[in-house]
């Protein structure tokens, strides 16, 4: 069975990259641009979210502690521009335990893709 795999992220090309990235090694790959759109998609149980952290409408970080419960089966993995150690541990004490800084490598990608198969 295809792993399902959920972007959250507010950056259109980024998002399309992404998708067919992950599609190209068979994933199934659904985007949403903002939160309120992504509280629609995560009951699908995607197995791998990648989250970035600001959004239109909040933090992903606030998301992400708000609705846990919602993440629960999911690889989460946070993308965020701001890398700063204070960002870095804010998602470890929501409970997120990868991190990555934007911008990052297709090669990041294909390595999450490969600790998730």
């Amino acid at each position: 069975m295809k792993k399902k795999v959920l972007v959250i992220d507010d950056e259109l090309d980024l998002c399309a990259l992404i998708r067919l990235v992950f599609m190209r090694e068979n994933f199934v790959v659904d985007c949403a641009y903002n939160l309120k759109e992504a509280s629609t998609k995560l009951p699908a149980h995607p197995d791998i979210v990648l989250l970035d952290n600001n959004l239109p409408d909040g933090l992903g970080i606030e998301y992400y502690g708000a609705h846990a419960k919602a993440f629960e089966d999911c690889h989460i993995v946070m993308m965020s521009a701001d890398g700063s150690e204070k960002t870095k541990a804010m998602a470890r004490k929501a409970g997120i335990t990868e991190f990555i800084q934007k911008p990052f490598t297709m090669q990041k990608m294909k390595d999450i893709m490969d600790k998730n198969r």
